[in-house]
């Protein structure tokens, strides 16, 4: 039995469609996609190269080896008119219901078994690691600005959309901070905010 691109997009799950919208925008090899998944979607190369083989078993994506001195090949990947389309068609169906998996928030969640004195040091950490954070994004955008600052204001274009992630990643960034600055100044101070 054949199977139909139809078929081959069904069977096409969250992570096919982040590839495919990775390579949509520049050719890039499977470590090249890995580094850009994590800025949205962190996923394994053990996770990113068997859904490239199956993009491009699928027709939705092309692979031309790229002869390197002194290393081995490597292969880059370049979305096909058929990854275009099923990527297109996807946009603008049903998302999956997000899922959030933060081992801090886990931490805080049963934080009562620890000292506030440790809870605080916890929460400092985690401020250290934001603000490592917001620096990193905010000097992406900055670069971004200063290289690309006509397509970062078209809509058409997709760095536009990719200004506008990275935005709303640094305003994540920055509440979270806010809300942890709140946390250790009621650990420290010992009242507890009952809103």
């Amino acid at each position: 039995m054949k199977t139909t691109t139809r078929d081959a997009a069904n069977a096409l799950n969250n992570l096919s469609y982040q590839v495919l919208g990775v390579v949509a925008r520049v050719p890039r090899s499977g470590y090249d996609i890995v580094k850009q998944l994590e800025n949205f979607r962190p996923a394994k190369t053990s996770q990113v190269y068997p859904t490239l083989a199956k993009l491009e078993a699928a027709g939705f994506v092309s692979a031309e080896d790229i002869a390197q001195t002194g290393r081995p090949n490597k292969k880059v990947y370049s979305v096909t008119e058929a990854g275009r389309q099923v990527l297109t068609d996807w946009i603008g169906t049903e998302p999956e219901v997000p899922y959030h998996r933060d081992d801090f928030l886990t931490m805080v969640y049963s934080g009562w078994l620890k000292s506030p004195e440790e809870m605080c040091a916890v929460i400092k950490a985690r401020l250290a690691w934001m603000d490592r954070g917001i620096a990193q994004v905010q000097s992406e955008l900055a670069e971004m600005v200063a290289l690309y600052s006509v397509e970062m204001r078209d809509p058409s274009h997709w760095r536009f959309y990719r200004n506008s992630l990275q935005t709303r990643r640094l305003m994540m960034f920055q509440t979270e901070r806010v809300w942890c600055l709140s946390l250790l100044h009621q650990l420290s101070s010992g009242t507890v905010d009952a809103s």
